[in-house]
């Protein structure tokens, strides 16, 4: 439908304007009008913040995207000065707040994807996937291609280019690596050969593949466009402008075509792929077009996100030497134990893991988000109304530096993720490769997501003490003016006794120090006590708060066991 009134609309134009007089010198104020006039017609968001200029066109944000390739540094800037929430484009909101993530990407959110992911069409990859059902039946295959058994059956593929990758350095000893190359060899050999069955030997021959070049030739106008998606069909459909375009995707065709006509011994992720394919009962053209795009993904998310995180992270290194220092230690210790590393070992060693999560942390591999749009009837933050099918991005670069998510947030302290803990204040927000159902798959491998899950536990553990404190403060004020009124009310001998051994404990709550979940805990308390008839051990229970605060479970039993005995006469 949309190219019948694309077609009738040129035909209208031309018969009734264009063919009267001469307007070639007027393209120019016609395209400026075609971006200009439907930012001036979005009147929703009027009350966000953000350059003026934004407002008007994408090509503002565009501007910023080409000016040095850093636009997450560009966007963190416009949040320093207008807000949480920035108006970067005619439709389009970047939104700097932990809560916005939750809001944008859990798992029950509104919003779907964006128009960005239609750069690429008529291909249709896991990741470019709009629609949530058709996204969730592909991603079963992935899963099976990437669940912990299958990772293993990689490893031996991965330890061969390990080594290649150790060869080299081995070659290049005291001499200046460019290790950003270096790990885009290694990241993409590996990645190669679980997508097409082999490598493309740059580690062996040390030169640059034409698939990494095309590649990263691509990114970079996917990064320099991402806000002017129409430019890529324009693009690819102009002869002459598309001429790389379709080499690249011939290239790609004979990659999947060998690669299907392969025996394969060893097994690989396009395994998973090839064989969900192939047990179509008549797979249609566009099925074989999504097998291409996912071969394709295979590679490009393997790839530049390792080599990316694997560069940062040797940057981060040779600026901290105290945190190397350490990573050695660890790592002697690990070696002298292990002969052979695999991955479910080394995913044990906490400051490792450490190292890599403060790194993503820094430096995500995706630095600007992702893009999603509101549903229609729009979306309420913290009292802000975000009108119905806007674009929007939650910015993880700058969500990751956000002093409401982490203490010192622009230091490199891997400590954050083991000894100190008080660091994090929300590791939710923490989320490099995306998050939610729709995530990057493989992430696991990095340890993060099981960090996260350990100091989330610590946070609600945190909560939830802190909640108790003050529930059992307002008990023990209740209970002490029940037990003055029963006190009052008539002697008691037992009740006597009772408030005497309470008292000796609240008098030394500070010497108790009983540790929770101590089988001697009753015997302790009342060895502290000096008393001869011990409290239950039902009284002494203290499960629920820490050595500082134990005494506290203690009076308030002792305050229950007292209330209870005032009313025996």
């Amino acid at each position: 439908m949309s190219y019948i009134t694309s077609f009738s609309t040129g035909v209208l134009l031309h018969l009734s304007l264009f063919r009267f007089g001469e307007w070639d010198l007027y393209t120019p104020h016609f395209l400026a009008g075609a971006t200009i006039l439907p930012g001036i017609a979005t009147f929703g968001l009027l009350h966000l913040g953000g350059p003026f200029l934004a407002r008007l066109s994408n090509v503002y944000i565009t501007s910023l995207s080409v000016k040095k390739f850093h636009l997450f540094e560009e966007v963190q800037s416009l949040h320093a000065k207008y807000g949480d929430i920035v108006r970067v484009g005619p439709s389009e909101l970047s939104i700097a707040n932990p809560n916005a993530y939750h809001l944008i990407h859990s798992n029950q959110s509104p919003c779907e994807k964006g128009p960005w992911y239609n750069i690429l069409h008529p291909v249709k990859s896991l990741h470019m996937l709009r629609d949530r059902k058709e996204h969730a039946l592909r991603r079963k295959t992935w899963d099976k291609g990437l669940g912990t058994k299958a990772l293993r059956d990689y490893e031996p593929r991965v330890e061969e280019y390990t080594q290649q990758l150790l060869s080299f350095l081995k070659k290049k000893e005291g001499s200046p690596v460019d290790v950003s190359t270096l790990f885009n060899f290694y990241s993409f050999d590996v990645m190669g050969d679980l997508a097409f069955g082999k490598g493309f030997d740059m580690l062996k021959e040390d030169v640059v593949h034409y698939y990494m070049t095309s590649v990263h030739a691509n990114m970079l106008a996917v990064s320099a466009f991402s806000h002017l998606v129409w430019i890529f069909p324009l693009l690819k459909a102009i002869p002459g402008l598309n001429r790389e375009h379709i080499i690249f995707q011939s290239w790609l065709t004979d990659q999947v075509s060998a690669r299907r006509a392969m025996k394969i011994e060893r097994p690989d992720l396009f395994s998973w792929l090839l064989a969900d394919y192939e047990s179509a009962e008549k797979p249609t053209a566009q099925n074989l077009i999504d097998l291409h795009g996912d071969a394709h993904l295979i590679v490009v998310a393997g790839s530049d996100t390792t080599a990316a995180s694997l560069t940062c992270l040797f940057f981060e290194l040779a600026q901290n030497p105290s945190v190397l220092q350490q990573l050695y230690e660890e790592l002697d210790q690990y070696f002298a134990e292990n002969e052979q590393p695999t991955a479910t070992t080394l995913s044990k060693l906490d400051y490792l893991s450490a190292c890599i999560n403060e790194t993503l942390r820094l430096h995500p591999p995706v630095p600007s988000g992702l893009q999603r749009m509101t549903p229609p009837e729009g979306l309420q933050l913290e009292g802000t109304y975000i009108p119905g099918d806007t674009i929007v991005q939650v910015p993880t670069y700058t969500l990751h530096r956000d002093e409401r998510a982490f203490v010192q947030p622009n230091e490199f302290i891997p400590e954050r993720w083991t000894s100190k803990p008080e660091l994090v204040k929300d590791v939710s927000v923490f989320s490099p490769f995306g998050t939610a159902v729709r995530a990057a798959k493989g992430q696991d491998s990095t340890g993060a997501k099981a960090t996260a899950r350990k100091l989330k536990k610590r946070e609600l553990d945190r909560k939830a003490q802190r909640l108790a404190r003050e529930r059992t403060k307002n008990r023990i004020h209740e209970l002490e003016s029940m037990v003055e009124l029963l006190k009052a009310d008539a002697f008691n001998p037992e009740l006597f006794n009772l408030v005497t051994t309470l008292n000796q404990v609240k008098q030394q709550r500070d010497e108790l120090q009983i540790v929770t979940g101590s089988p001697n805990t009753w015997r302790n308390a009342n060895t502290a006590l000096g008393k001869t008839t011990a409290l239950s051990p039902a009284q002494l229970a203290i499960e629920d708060f820490t050595s500082e605060d134990t005494p506290v479970r203690v009076i308030l039993d002792g305050w229950d066991n007292v209330a209870k005995a005032g009313h025996l006469k």
